[in-house]
């Protein structure tokens, strides 16, 4: 009489493979899109708004204030600065979140 042998896969292989599939989702949905939120060095030409106790007031080139030390420059001129900002606004990340999220229509 002749048995026949199947190979299965046995439950912890299973187990392992979809705990490490769930792994993998979450990291890509979780810990990748932090990488917008890092700080990058930004390095620019721009005009002095106001000059305040902490600093020169500067208006940057993605349209938000920012708050530079160490600045000896008056309101109105221009100068160079170096600041951080979130990759996230370099990157045009919330634009493009913005423009998909237009098309839902409540």
């Amino acid at each position: 009489m002749q048995t026949q042998i199947q190979n299965r896969i046995g439950p912890r292989v299973l187990f392992t493979a979809l705990g490490v599939a769930v792994f993998s989702v979450l990291v890509l949905t979780t810990i990748v899109p932090i990488g917008y939120w890092m700080p990058v060095s930004v390095t620019e030409t721009a005009k002095v708004i106001a000059v305040t106790e902490n600093g020169c007031v500067v208006e940057g080139s993605y349209g938000y204030p920012v708050t530079v030390a160490n600045c000896s420059a008056r309101p109105g001129e221009t100068t160079e600065v170096s600041y951080n900002m979130p990759a996230m606004v370099n990157s045009q990340y919330m634009q493009r979140v913005q423009a998909r999220a237009s098309y839902v229509v409540p």
